[in-house]
């Protein structure tokens, strides 16, 4: 079960040919609010803490799982490819993290985005990861070379390339669940949202379902209540309530 864990998780997160081709390069959120600090979220208390097992888990997911959990979500959603199969797509970028190598199709118009993204908690199993900048290398297909290049504004863009990702977390999670045999969907377990004004992805883990996918009869209810990173991947805090 801990490793159905991590790949949700994982897939939560924590996603050619040109003709008419244009750049949007450099294309900075520097009027959004900076996010705040990375902080731990004290796990919610609950009246009857005695009659069950506490469990503090840190399960790591690495960027190699990372990339799986989109190549898996590729196999169903053909809108989305890997570029360079031999290379990363998530790495950690200073005090952020960057998401490259993707590809997009989004109705005729190739994105080939990088990404500077800041995650972190906003409160107990509810997870934020910010766009702090954006460089985009966008084209149209060869077959829709004869239409003439559209204006595009880079709120909707990216608000486009975000509900291509979202739909690809949903379908990766499925396809855990399913292998898995649990009878949930993706939405059951993890709500995601994209705020296209704010330039951030918003998901909330059910600690239902957490409570489902790890624990028994003798553990408490689970909740998320960590979320940081290194050179190698993400860092998840997983607890029991006190």
């Amino acid at each position: 079960m801990k490793k159905t864990l991590i790949a949700i998780i994982a897939a939560a997160a924590f996603s050619a040919g040109s003709a008419s081709a244009f750049e949007l390069e450099g294309l900075r959120a520097s009027d959004l609010r900076t996010p705040a600090p990375d902080f731990q979220v004290p796990a919610p208390s609950r009246a009857s803490g005695d009659d069950f097992i506490g469990m503090d888990l840190a399960v790591r997911v690495p960027f190699k799982v990372v990339k799986k959990a989109v190549e898996q979500a590729s196999v169903k959603d053909k809108r989305i490819s890997i570029i360079d199969k031999n290379a990363p797509i998530a790495m950690k970028s200073g005090d952020f993290l960057k998401l490259t190598n993707i590809q997009i199709d989004q109705g005729g118009i190739i994105v080939n985005p990088t990404l500077t993204l800041k995650p972190y908690l906003v409160a107990a199993d509810k997870l934020a990861i910010r766009i702090q900048r954006v460089q985009l290398h966008a084209s149209m297909e060869p077959t829709v070379k004869a239409a003439p290049v559209p204006q595009l504004n880079q709120e909707d863009l990216m608000a486009q390339v975000m509900d291509v990702m979202i739909k690809a977390v949903y379908t990766a999670v499925d396809g855990v669940l399913k292998k898995k045999n649990l009878p949930l969907k993706a939405d059951q377990v993890i709500d995601l949202r994209y705020d296209k004004a704010a330039w951030t992805l918003y998901g909330t883990i059910s600690s239902k379902q957490l409570h489902t996918l790890i624990g028994t009869g003798l553990v408490g209810e689970m909740h998320l209540t960590g979320l940081t990173f290194n050179d190698t991947g993400l860092a998840i805090k997983v607890q029991t309530a006190d």
